[in-house]
């Protein structure tokens, strides 16, 4: 393999990679209830075969070789994907009300008012999933083993960064939390009863919608990226509430697909894969790309509702009121972090080879710790991606690192500055820091905000 030859498969894996994206896209979007996956990677084998990664390792191409390598991983479980994702768009679930498909029973639960009820619809939801859960342990189990065979190993220096994460933000998470579980005469773990869909219910936030309007999202966002050079038009956001579309907003490349749940969960998400969209389509290629600068991005312009300038600018707040806003919508953005650190050492024993139920196990106890709520068992597969957890964390993290830099830089109000916009692009085109900030930092950065 020359170097024309090395360029050659370079654009194929960035290639198959689009071609991926498009297709999960149209899964998540309700377009494709049954995606076909396996057909894709037949088509471009050569990007994701075990020899092309062999040969890119000898030739001193480490970073493609693993992209090349963690291809072929996601082939080896392509059916079994298929078949999950076929299964989740066809579960039913029978909640209170009736007969929901499982994508209605999942948007609707964070939203529940009565806890009688959300427990119900919840139960519900759990047995509906399992079908496509089961498939979908079974396909991170046969990932986890082609990675393996792979030579792609966990990172254990960053689980071990992502566990002093979790011990950095203990006290603030809880204290938060517990405050706000009182309002809804909740207490959480260890001392309380607090559930997985209690919590999602507190998280949503529903007493800060009128700060939050759904018709005002559009604007703000048009708004947020025009002084940062960021041109919306680059990106593709499918707004509905298409049957069979996953809650919450979910970035595929250059796609955005959302369905929206109402309030600040409807900001924060769409900031963020509005995002990670545009580092897609204005970044290097997927080959060339640092897997955590869509995640930096996001973090970027979601963390800015922890802006008090920007908060007072875009929502309206009065001024007395935004410092416990800020410290809702920071419970809200470490909880996502604290969450991912638990999955991403979970995820890292899976890899070495933790399976079944023992997996499960692992998985529950530790996302119970992580968020002060019982998990349901059986949701480890959804949290089965070390690599993308680890992305995320390091992307919040550089984040942080850059916001702090830039407001020494360009004032307290950076995202009004024009000349943020060279910092937006050099981040884009593919710069780096000085020094890799440890994934604390992001948590600490939030725990602060919370005092």
């Amino acid at each position: 393999m020359d170097a024309a030859e090395v360029e050659t498969l370079r654009g194929e894996v960035d290639a198959l990679t689009a071609d991926l994206e498009l297709e999960r896209y149209r899964h998540v979007a309700g377009i494709e209830p049954s995606p076909s996956l396996a057909p894709l990677f037949r088509a471009r084998s050569r990007a994701a075969h075990r020899d092309s990664a062999t040969r890119l390792r000898e030739l001193g191409e480490p970073a493609l070789a693993a992209r090349v390598a963690s291809l072929r991983a996601e082939r080896a479980a392509s059916e079994e994907e298929e078949r999950w994702r076929a299964a989740d768009a066809a579960a039913t679930a029978l909640g209170p009300g009736g007969v929901l498909p499982l994508s209605t029973a999942l948007a609707r639960l964070p939203r529940e008012p009565d806890r009688d009820l959300r427990r119900a619809l919840a139960r519900a939801a759990a047995e509906a999933w399992a079908p496509s859960l089961a498939r979908r342990e079974a396909a991170a189990e046969i990932r986890a083993r082609a990675r393996a065979e792979l030579g792609l190993a966990p990172d254990w220096e960053k689980v071990l960064e992502a566990d002093a994460l979790l011990s950095a933000t203990d006290d603030a998470y809880g204290d938060v939390l517990s405050w706000l579980a009182r309002q809804e005469g909740l207490r959480p773990l260890p001392a309380g009863d607090l559930e997985r869909a209690d919590l999602l219910f507190l998280l949503a936030l529903p007493g800060l919608d009128g700060l939050f309007p759904a018709g005002m999202l559009p604007i703000v966002l048009r708004e947020t990226l025009s002084p940062l050079g960021l041109p919306l038009g680059r990106i593709r956001v499918d707004d509905g509430d298409r049957p069979g579309r996953w809650p919450g907003a979910h970035a595929f490349g250059h796609r955005v697909c959302v369905r929206r749940q109402g309030g600040a969960a409807d900001w924060e998400g769409l900031l963020d894969a509005s995002g990670r969209a545009l580092a897609a389509a204005l970044g290097p290629p997927p080959s060339m790309r640092d897997p955590s600068l869509p995640f930096t991005l996001g973090a970027l312009l979601s963390g800015l509702l922890l802006d008090r300038g920007f908060l007072e600018r875009r929502t309206g707040a009065e001024r007395k009121l935004v410092p416990e806003v800020v410290r809702l919508l920071a419970l809200r953005r470490l909880f996502a972090l604290r969450a991912r650190a638990a999955a991403l050492r979970v995820a890292a024993e899976v890899e070495r080879g933790t399976s079944g139920a023992a997996w499960r196990s692992a998985h529950r106890e530790a996302l119970g710790l992580a968020a002060r709520a019982s998990w349901p068992e059986g949701l480890g597969a959804r949290d089965a991606d070390g690599p993308e957890a680890l992305a995320a964390l390091r992307g919040a993290a550089r984040a942080e690192q850059l916001v702090a830099g830039w407001r020494e830089r360009y004032d307290e109000d950076w995202w009004r500055n024009p000349r943020a916009a060279d910092a937006v692009a050099g981040l884009l085109a593919g710069g780096t820091a000085d020094t890799e900030p440890p994934l604390a930092l992001a948590g600490e950065a939030l725990a602060r905000r919370m005092e």
